[in-house]
């Protein structure tokens, strides 16, 4: 396997184990929503944050040797719409480093008695998905907190034939 993939595979690993471990915190098995105790002024009034129960933070606790089971096998090159992967780099987003597919052809491939050749019949098209990533937010007297976002990647690419519009 080259390092390419490898690193591809333990870049979606991570993206796994984040996403497992948002799930089981908004399920409260691991950490509580924080509170800011109730400010006082003319009488005791909950701030903005605390009304909305969208503004809770939690604690995440990530473990970064906790390792894939089995490596996963390329594919990348056994399709008959290839694709390679290109890294993109954030550093206020956790994962930092996101592999995206691109696709290699704008044909496909097919086998013939000669060997594979690219055709135009049909098209090579990208296979997206949503990811949820972390951004690191800058905060008061340098603290930093994380807004869960999602994020748009393609994983893929696969064979379609084009659309034609007949008028």
């Amino acid at each position: 396997m080259n390092a390419t993939m490898s690193s591809a595979l333990n870049i979606q690993f991570l993206m796994v184990a984040c996403l497992m471990g948002i799930i089981l915190i908004s399920f409260g098995a691991e950490g509580a929503p924080s509170k800011n105790p109730l400010k006082k002024g003319n009488g005791q009034h909950r701030s903005s944050e605390e009304s909305d129960p969208s503004a809770s933070s939690y604690r995440l606790i990530l473990d970064s040797e906790f390792k894939a089971a089995k490596q996963i096998q390329p594919i990348n090159n056994d399709s008959i719409s290839p694709w390679t992967y290109t890294f993109t780099y954030d550093e206020n987003l956790y994962p930092s480093s996101i592999a995206e597919a691109k696709c290699s052809l704008t044909g496909c491939l097919i086998d013939t008695k000669s060997g594979w050749i690219e055709v135009q019949d049909y098209q090579s098209k990208p296979i997206y998905t949503q990811i949820m990533v972390l951004r690191r937010i800058r905060g008061e007297k340098h603290n930093y907190s994380f807004r869960l976002e999602y994020k748009t990647i393609a994983v893929g690419c696969t064979c379609i034939r084009p659309f034609v519009e007949h008028v």
